[in-house]
């Protein structure tokens, strides 16, 4: 992504994983994870999105 800073680019990976976590509600799911893999790396962010998934934890995350 052209225009962002390094932290720009670190958020926008983390948000990615949390979407993951989301739409796979807890769970390893095989497409969603390729469907986000695919989009980080459409979006040059792949470096930093696999460093944080080594930081991040799996997590469930439900709606408010």
């Amino acid at each position: 992504m052209a225009g962002l800073s390094s932290a720009g680019r670190e958020q926008v990976a983390l948000a990615l994983i949390l979407l993951k976590d989301f739409k796979c509600e807890g769970r390893f799911d095989l497409e969603i994870t390729k469907m986000i893999i695919e989009l980080a790396q459409h979006l040059g962010v792949m470096a930093e999105y696999d460093k944080l998934q080594s930081v991040v934890p799996p997590m469930k995350i439900t709606p408010r």
